[in-house]
Parts: C-alpha cells; sequence; structure tokens
C-alpha cells in the first residue's frame, strides 16, 4: 500500500489475489490484508473488498453485507475478520462464513 493509497501486488497470482489493483484502477486504500490465497482491502470510504481464492467464504464481504462500512481488516489462511465502523467484528470464511457477529 503506497503513502497516496495506490495498492500493488506481486506474486503468482495463482488464484487472482494480485487482481484487485488491477479491477480497480487509480482506486485509493486505507488497509490491506492478506491471507493464504486472498487480499482484502479497505477502501477510504470504509467498504471493504477482496480477490483472491473464496474456497471456504473468505472473499464473500460485498455478498454478505454490500452496505457496511469498516474500520479495520484482517486476514488469515482460510477467513477474513472485519471490525465494522459501529463496533461489531464479522467473519467471513471456514465453516462459519458470515457468522461472526
Amino acid at each position: 500500500l503506497r503513502s497516496d493509497g495506490r495498492a500493488e501486488c506481486c506474486g503468482a497470482n495463482t488464484d487472482g489475489q494480485c487482481d484487485l489493483p488491477a479491477l480497480e484502477p487509480g482506486a485509493s486504500y486505507a488497509q490491506v490484508a492478506a491471507g493464504f490465497r486472498h487480499t482484502v482491502l479497505l477502501r477510504g470510504d470504509g467498504r471493504a473488498v477482496a480477490c483472491g481464492a473464496n474456497t471456504f467464504g473468505q472473499c464473500d464481504i460485498l455478498e454478505m453485507e454490500p452496505d457496511a462500512r469498516y474500520v479495520q481488516v484482517a486476514a488469515g489462511c482460510r477467513h477474513t475478520v472485519l471490525l465494522r465502523s459501529d463496533g461489531r467484528a464479522v467473519a467471513f470464511g471456514g465453516k462459519n462464513a458470515g457468522k461472526g457477529d
């Protein structure tokens, strides 16, 4: 993540985990988290976007909570955890996809 909010990614990209900067050219991000085969970024407006492997639902952020705004993001091997602007945490992925409230 560059100081101007642009994201860059490098690596094998076998699951599309490096595709987001190319899919949203010119977008500005506040945070980035990298999982094993997925990447999650927070835009300046608090919306989260993800790309890469979604085998366990770890990239289902927009489908599960399309209007939510977040302030923090973390990613693990098969999951994503986000802190909402209302202070609640939500998890995606693993066997409890979308049930992290």
